[in-house]
C-alpha cells in the first residue's frame, strides 16, 4: 500500500534545522520530504526544507549511496539539463510490525515503502513471553529461508501491545500471565532477536497504522478505538499521536459503567470486547473462540450479534459523546478483530444515537469503521521503526548521543 498519500504534505511543519544535531535531523526532514511528495527534484526540496542547494546535495548524494531513495525520471526545465527526481527506496529499509494481544499474536514485515511483504499470525489464548519469542524466531527463519528480503536491511521491530497486559482480569485468564507487566517487553524482545525493539500501547500503534495505511490520512485529528480481546483508543492530534503525560490516553476501558449507566457495575470494557462477544453467543448456544468462527450468514449467530451490537453501542455511547465534545475530532474511527460487519453496524448505530443524543453539540464527528482493519496495529507497530530510524520526531532533536 502506498503509505506516501496517506502523509501531509512534507511543507507543513518540516524544516532543515542548524542546532547540533542537524546533520541527523536534516536527513530525516529530506526523508520525509521524498516520502510525503512521492516523487521530487532537489529544487523542489530546498523551496519546502529551507536548506541550501549545496546541504539537499550532499543528503541526497548520501541517501542515493545508503540506498533508502532511488531516482525514478527527470523534469525538464527552461534551461540546463533535465532534474532528477527522487524517491523512495522500498527495498532501502525493512521493519517487523509485532501485535500481541490475550487472544493472538500476529507478526507482519514491512518495506520502506510501506507494503506489507509477509504476514502471520499465531492464534491462541494467553501466550507468555516465550511462546511469542518462540513464534517470532520462527518466522524470521522462515523469512531467512525463503529470502523473502534482505535480513541485512532489517531495521527493527515495533511492539504494540496493551497496557498492562497481564493485569487486567479476565476470564481464564491462567496462572504465571502477568509475567507479561513483570518484564521489559522492548528489552526482552530486543536482546533476544538482536535487533532495535519499539514499544506502543496497541491502540496507539493501530491509530498509528490507520493513518498512515488506512483510511485515517485524510484527517489531522481522529480518534482510533480498537475493540479486540480488549478495548482501547488511540488519539491522532495535529497528525500525530498523542499518548497524554505518562503515555496512558486513550484507556477508556477503565471508566466505570456507572458514569453514564448508574444501574451498572464494572468497567465499559466487561461488554466491549471479543471475549464479551463470545460470552454472549455462547449464552445462547453458539460456542466461537476466535473471530474467524463467527459466521454472520448463520441466522443463529446474525440474531445474537444484532443485539450484541446495539448493546454494544449503548455501552461505548457515553465514552464516544465526551471524546467528541471534548477533543472535536474530524472523525471516530472504530477497528480490531471483530468482524467487519459488527464494527459496521457499531458505527451506524451510534451515528443515530448521537444525533439523538447531542441535538445541541456545535460538531458530531462521523464514526465510520477502519479502513486498515485487523492488521492496523502491527502495521502501525512496523511504521514505529521507521519513524525512530529515519523519519524526524521532536526526540531527534533532544538526544545527547546516538542510540
Amino acid at each position: 500500500m502506498d503509505w506516501a498519500r496517506k502523509t501531509p504534505m512534507a511543507s507543513e511543519g518540516l524544516s532543515g534545522t542548524n542546532l547540533v544535531r542537524a546533520g541527523e535531523h536534516n536527513q530525516r526532514v529530506i526523508l520525509q520530504a521524498i516520502r510525503s511528495n512521492t516523487s521530487i527534484t532537489r529544487s523542489e526540496l530546498t523551496t519546502i526544507t529551507g536548506l541550501t542547494p549545496p546541504a539537499v546535495a550532499k543528503i541526497t548524494n548520501r541517501l542515493l549511496e545508503e540506498r533508502l531513495i532511488q531516482t525514478s525520471g527527470k523534469v525538464l526545465g527552461s534551461r540546463g539539463q533535465p532534474a532528477s527526481k527522487f524517491v523512495i527506496r522500498p527495498e532501502g529499509a525493512y521493519a517487523l510490525g509485532l501485535n500481541i494481544d490475550r487472544d493472538h499474536t500476529t507478526l507482519v514485515a514491512m518495506d520502506f515503502g510501506g507494503r506489507v511483504v509477509d504476514r502471520a499470525c499465531m492464534e491462541g489464548h494467553f501466550a507468555l513471553p516465550e511462546d511469542v519469542l518462540t513464534f517470532v524466531q520462527t518466522q524470521i527463519d522462515r523469512l531467512k529461508r525463503e529470502k523473502r528480503f534482505n535480513m541485512n536491511r532489517l531495521a527493527g521491530i515495533g511492539i504494540g501491545i496493551p497496557d498492562k497486559l497481564g493485569d487486567i482480569p479476565l476470564p481464564n485468564k491462567p496462572a504465571g500471565y502477568e509475567i507479561w507487566s513483570q518484564i521489559d517487553v522492548g528489552e526482552f524482545f530486543s536482546e533476544a532477536l538482536a535487533l532495535p525493539a519499539y514499544i506502543e500501547n496497541d491502540a496507539t500503534a493501530a491509530a498509528i497504522g490507520e493513518l498512515h495505511f488506512g483510511g485515517g490520512g485524510p484527517y489531522q485529528h481522529f480518534i482510533f478505538t480498537l475493540m479486540s480481546a480488549g478495548l482501547g483508543c488511540g488519539l491522532i492530534i495535529g497528525g500525530q499521536p498523542y499518548r497524554g503525560a505518562e503515555g496512558r490516553s486513550g484507556e477508556i476501558a477503565f471508566i466505570a459503567r456507572s458514569l453514564f449507566q448508574p444501574s451498572q457495575d464494572g468497567i465499559v470494557q466487561d461488554n466491549l470486547s471479543l471475549y464479551s462477544l463470545y460470552a454472549f453467543l455462547a449464552e445462547r448456544g453458539v460456542k466461537v473462540s476466535t473471530p474467524s468462527d463467527i459466521r454472520t450468514d448463520d441466522p443463529a449467530h446474525a440474531d445474537a450479534i444484532e443485539i450484541w451490537s446495539r448493546l454494544a453501542a449503548i455501552e461505548l455511547l457515553g465514552t464516544v459523546a465526551v471524546l467528541n465534545c471534548a477533543l472535536n475530532p474530524e472523525a471516530h474511527i472504530i477497528g480490531g478483530r471483530l468482524p467487519a460487519m459488527v464494527i459496521e453496524r457499531i458505527c451506524d448505530l451510534l451515528n443515530g444515537l448521537l444525533a439523538q443524543r447531542l441535538p445541541h453539540a456545535p460538531a458530531i464527528a462521523n464514526i465510520r469503521p477502519a479502513r486498515a482493519v485487523a492488521d492496523a496495529a502491527p502495521m502501525g507497530a512496523a511504521m514505529l521503526v521507521f519513524q525512530n530510524r529515519y523519519l524526524p520526531t521532536p526526540e531527534v532533536l533532544m538526544k545527547t548521543e546516538y542510540a
